[in-house]
Parts: C-alpha cells; sequence; structure tokens
C-alpha cells in the first residue's frame, strides 16, 4: 500500500465531494478557499492515486419500488476450499445486492440487498442465499431507515 499525503486542503475537497459529486470547481472553490484551477489540480492528483475511485448516483431504491431493504449475515460452512471465492461470486451478479463486505469474527459476509416486497425478499433469503451449498447460515436484518451516509 502505498502512502498518499493529503494535506488539509485535500481532505476539504475529499468532503465537498462525498457531498455533492458533480460540484464545479469553481462553486467547490468558493466552499474550500482554493482557486477553481487549483480545485482542479488537486481533483485530478485525487483521481490519479486512486483516492478518488469514481463518481455515481445516489439512487432512491423507493422510487425503483424496491421498498425492502435488509441487511443479512452470512455465515460460510467451514473447511470447504473455494466456499468464500464461490458465495463472492454469486453475490457480486445478483441485481439485489447493494453492498457486500467480507468481515471478521463468527460470521463471513455482511450483505445490504433490496426488493420490491417482503415476498421477494423471502425469496432472495430462502432460495438464492439458505440453499446455497456454501452457506451454512444466514441472519437477516430489516431496515427502518438510513440515518446518516448513502450507499452507492
Amino acid at each position: 500500500m502505498t502512502d498518499i499525503q493529503l494535506d488539509r486542503m485535500d481532505t476539504r475537497i475529499i468532503s465537498v465531494l462525498r457531498k455533492d459529486g458533480r460540484i464545479s470547481h469553481q462553486q467547490m472553490s468558493t466552499q474550500v478557499g482554493l482557486s477553481p484551477s487549483q480545485c482542479l489540480r488537486r481533483v485530478k492528483r485525487l483521481e490519479e492515486v486512486g483516492v478518488i475511485k469514481g463518481y455515481t448516483a445516489v439512487i432512491d431504491e423507493g422510487k425503483l419500488g424496491n421498498d425492502v431493504s435488509a441487511w443479512i449475515i452470512v455465515t460460510l460452512h467451514r473447511n470447504k476450499p473455494g466456499a468464500r471465492e464461490r458465495v463472492a461470486l454469486l453475490l457480486q451478479n445478483r441485481p439485489w445486492v447493494r453492498l457486500a463486505t467480507g468481515i471478521t469474527g463468527d460470521v463471513d459476509f455482511m450483505i445490504r440487498v433490496v426488493a420490491p416486497r417482503m415476498a421477494d425478499f423471502t425469496k432472495i433469503l430462502v432460495d438464492e442465499l439458505s440453499s446455497h451449498p456454501d452457506i451454512s447460515s444466514t441472519q437477516s436484518f430489516i431496515c427502518l431507515d438510513d440515518l446518516v451516509g448513502s450507499l452507492v
């Protein structure tokens, strides 16, 4: 891993971009106290060194008809070679997955999923995950609301 040196201005630029990835360099310069050309130069450098990996839109899942949002914790069968890779591949190719993270502890993955209705969520949980031969168990948590941040 390369150590990337960030100063206070870089940190301010990152903070502004986290809130609005489409902000103009002119507007950003006003917020961070640099000229537009200095902002552009710094943003380009942050992109080149990989601090900024890309830009994306924040989607309102409810407007797409996904009224159920949940976290699912997945535990794999132990001592099954390739199980983690097979389940990771499954998760990468499912349209209902919004975030999948490998985690430490007694469990293996934490997955944020969306579904139109509870029946659809149940089908994901029972037919797609719990029946998978590499998955030992699942535990699900239905989200009431998102208080801080967003999944992009």
